[in-house]
């Protein structure tokens, strides 16, 4: 069979506030192309070989030839390419070619991606490929393919990054996989919905072997659950770190405010090649406390503490920052901001709540009626698309804008993103 793979356009982060563009052109954040999700790369790998497999990077300018004589269309999407995504797949079934339809938006909502493919792939795919391959051969696709349980991580193969073009993208980086699950179920996240609450661990030697064999020396952990709180996450962690010592690379890792204030746990995260902690401020327990009415003057310092903490370790700190949670008011930004010069970060960004189908926070914001619309090309966290509850929307935005306006004035960008390498 030909099979064609795409990965449809999203808009980024900033596109569409041109009051910030000359931000963008100095600091290089905002609207970067960061490498593609590992969903193509994992498919491509489990393939056999007697299908012929091409891909369509959309999100790049890559043309998309819609009277193609290929016998499936494969697009794995989320949110902010959902309206991209259905416009693809609608196209290409008119022509009665049959696509299939799967990811992190067709899992939340799948009646809705229903509408627009052949076939819903609901959760993980890894499991459900083969059978997936047989039936479109039979000509007997099922609307729907769910897997009931866990797929086990050591069963997952090494993805095929290299069908993504070199060089396109703006950083020379990669992702990898470690976890899936996470127990925490924050309100607006959907891994727990699509992965559950049992946290499956990537065997470690998996994990060695796919940064050994990749072409770039800089990767993102795709998984914040790495750095939760808890002996079970920390020891598989450093058992990483201790496999990766002495090998030239630079790791990304994600989280949230949910760490342990440990300065050796640190010291042995930058020794296995840690440079840089992307830190998630907003659904998180200590997010809310931090950013709440109440805070106290010492949960204050050790959130202050903390960051310092990693910095002091050789780990950049880059914060990404909510603003307009229903826990915030028309105050919270200048707080964020004595937060950023208090901790002295100097790398940040800044992001606006978005009510994702099938998470706590979205099901509460339709149920409320505070949706503005579904125009899911600006479901990106960089607009306002639903009425928060302290502010007017428009309220919000200008305190999302005046955010990066404010953090940045007094950035030098060669300090912003200076663990990055960057693609100019």
């Amino acid at each position: 069979m030909k099979i064609r793979f795409i990965y449809p356009r999203f808009h980024k982060l900033l596109e569409g506030h041109h009051e910030l563009d000359a931000l963008i052109a100095k600091h290089l954040l905002g609207n970067y192309t960061m490498p593609p999700s590992l969903a193509i790369p994992i498919l491509a790998a489990l393939t056999p070989a007697e299908h012929e497999i091409m891909l369509t990077d959309d999100n790049i300018g890559q043309p998309i030839d819609f009277n193609e004589q290929v016998d499936l269309v494969a697009i794995s999407f989320f949110t902010p390419q959902a309206q991209r995504a259905y416009e693809i797949a609608d196209t290409f079934r008119k022509n009665r070619t049959t696509v299939i339809l799967g990811g992190i938006h067709p899992t939340m909502n799948p009646t809705e991606a229903a509408l627009h493919g052949d076939a819903v792939c609901i959760g993980e795919v890894e499991p459900l490929w083969h059978a997936i391959l047989s039936d479109v051969q039979r000509k007997c696709l099922k609307k729907t393919y769910r897997f009931e349980g866990a797929y086990n991580l050591g069963n997952m193969p090494f993805p095929r990054r290299e069908i993504f073009s070199n060089n396109i993208y703006r950083w020379n980086a990669h992702l990898v996989l470690t976890t899936r699950g996470c127990p925490v179920n924050c309100d607006g996240c959907p891994v727990t919905a699509k992965e559950g609450t049992h946290v499956r661990l990537r065997p470690v030697d998996n994990i060695i072997h796919d940064i050994e064999n990749m072409p770039y020396r800089e990767f993102y952990f795709t998984d914040d659950t790495v750095m939760l709180p808890g002996k079970k996450y920390q020891n598989f962690l450093l058992k990483i770190m201790e496999r990766s010592t002495n090998m030239d690379i630079k790791i990304f890792l994600a989280s949230t405010m949910m760490m342990i204030p440990d300065p050796e746990f640190y010291k042995k995260l930058k020794a296995g090649g840690a440079a840089s902690m992307y830190t998630v401020f907003g659904y998180d327990r200590n997010s809310m406390e931090l950013f709440s009415k109440d805070c106290t003057p010492e949960q204050w310092r050790q959130a202050v503490d903390l960051v310092r903490m990693i910095e002091d370790a050789g780990i950049h700190f880059f914060a990404s920052f909510g603003i307009g949670f229903d826990y915030h008011d028309v105050h919270t930004a200048d707080k964020i901001l004595q937060f950023t010069r208090d901790a002295n970060i100097d790398c940040a960004e800044f992001y606006i709540p978005t009510p994702f189908p099938g998470t706590g926070f979205g099901k509460k914001v339709e149920t409320q009626g505070r949706l503005l619309h579904r125009n899911y090309d600006l479901w990106n966290t960089g607009n306002v698309v639903f009425r928060p509850e302290h502010f007017t929307p428009e309220q919000l935005l200008d305190a999302y804008l005046m955010l990066w306006k404010e953090f940045f004035r007094d950035k030098e960008p060669e300090k912003t993103l200076k663990t990055f390498t960057v693609n100019k």
